[in-house]
């Protein structure tokens, strides 16, 4: 909860939003253009045959190829001047110097994209990280960034080239859902963001492990990012190098598997190719079970090894909220030696929490391996304080499915001399 004060000079919101909004939106397009320089641009990067999506495709490659001053760095005026260059008053100066920040760049993209004869408004929007659009507080300065909305072939679309390595027609998840102001083909307008499926974000976990006659495994983890969970990995690669970006994710697998596995990364692939998935390859090596005698007690899922109880009170007073719907779909796959045997595995399970979330746990077995598949998908991310207890219920559910275990028996050497003499 909090209290707003403010002054204005008017005597009511839609006036304040209808006013304020018409003297934003000037600027904006006096400083959008487009100009000589982006237009001269455009002819030379589209085909004049294309689809207006196939142009717009380049336009957007080549705006996402410039350097994006709020991952580096803000260039100062005497910099500036050293190079030749004068202050920015529109998008061909953006262009000339081949950077800008956020901002910028977005109003550059709206800018080539009208040069190319379509249709491009600019938004600006709360980002939804730190907090929610208030529309009975007429401050402009509670808008953080802008995003494009494009007509491609007749249907607005919506792009974040301000986002460094935000793919096509995609928006980084804090301007999704988000509340702000746009241009309209009549003036201004207060409008949301379309929200993003839950099939946009996509993580995979991957573990191909084989187990040594004392319970040690060791194998390969693949680490697959799509949209969001991609995007946010990128965007730390921005603001490390390699060396801390590779720490970054050591720590993050450590901290999934169980304690003391020894984590190498191998490699990470396409960081910089943001329309595809961002995939990073582990070599793991250590002990992933407990032993109880004979016994090998072994977690079902190695990647929720650690996880602690997600909502552990009983009540809450207020709205659970997550960042973004996505998907997260665990595959490990454990190969062991001819003196353990498989005595059970987990149960299969799988149920879901309304049309909003959805669980599954299955294993596949054969004589001397397991493979256990875990998909989690969460397709809202708002849920109120009446709908806590029937939330809390299907996790707990969840948790309790993640916490069977793969028994693995130990059998004597004599029954394994035998057994291969049979």
């Amino acid at each position: 909860y909090r209290v707003l004060f403010y002054y204005s000079t008017y005597r009511n919101l839609d006036d304040f939003w209808k006013n304020e909004g018409k003297i934003w939106s000037k600027e904006r397009d006096k400083f959008i253009g487009p100009g000589r320089a982006v237009t001269a641009a455009v002819q030379q990067l589209v085909t004049p045959g294309a689809t207006q999506d196939q142009k717009l495709r380049k336009i957007y490659a080549a705006v996402m190829q410039l350097e994006n001053t709020d991952f580096t760095r803000e260039h100062s005026t005497a910099e500036e001047k050293a190079e030749g260059l004068k202050q920015i008053h529109n998008t061909d100066d953006v262009w000339e110097r081949k950077r800008g920040n956020n901002d910028q760049l977005a109003e550059l993209f709206i800018a080539m994209a009208r040069a190319a004869g379509m249709k491009a408004y600019t938004m600006a929007v709360s980002n939804r990280d730190r907090t929610i659009f208030v529309k009975s507080y007429p401050n402009l300065g509670q808008l953080d960034d802008n995003i494009a909305i494009v007509n491609v072939d007749g249907k607005e679309e919506f792009f974040d080239p301000g986002s460094r390595y935000c793919p096509y027609k995609y928006l980084d998840w804090k301007h999704t859902m988000a509340g702000g102001l746009r241009q309209t083909e009549g003036g201004t307008a207060l409008s949301q963001t379309p929200t993003q499926p839950y099939t946009t974000s996509d993580t995979k976990r991957i573990a191909d492990l084989t187990m040594d006659e004392h319970g040690i495994v060791s194998g390969k983890v693949t680490l697959q990012f799509i949209g969001s969970p991609a995007l946010s990995w990128r965007h730390r690669s921005l603001t490390g190098d390699a060396t801390s970006l590779e720490h970054d994710l050591r720590t993050t697998v450590e901290d999934l598997l169980p304690q003391g596995m020894d984590v190498k990364i191998i490699s990470i692939d396409k960081l910089a190719d943001y329309e595809q998935p961002l995939t990073v390859n582990i070599e793991v090596k250590g002990a992933i079970g407990s032993s109880t005698g004979k016994r090998l007690l072994i977690p079902s899922d190695i990647f929720v090894a650690n996880s602690k109880p997600t909502f552990p009170h009983e009540k809450r007073d207020i709205p659970v909220y997550f960042s973004f719907p996505y998907m997260l779909q665990d595959a490990m796959r454990i190969k062991f030696p001819a003196n353990l045997h498989l005595e059970s595995s987990p149960s299969a399970d799988k149920f879901q929490y309304q049309n909003f979330a959805a669980y599954s746990l299955s294993p596949t077995t054969t004589p001397n391996s397991i493979t256990m598949r875990r998909d989690y998908t969460l397709g809202e991310v708002i849920y109120l304080t009446k709908e806590y207890p029937s939330l809390r219920s299907f996790y707990s559910k969840m948790e309790t499915s993640d916490q069977q275990s793969i028994v693995l028996t130990n059998i004597p050497a004599a029954v394994n001399s035998s057994a291969a003499a049979n």
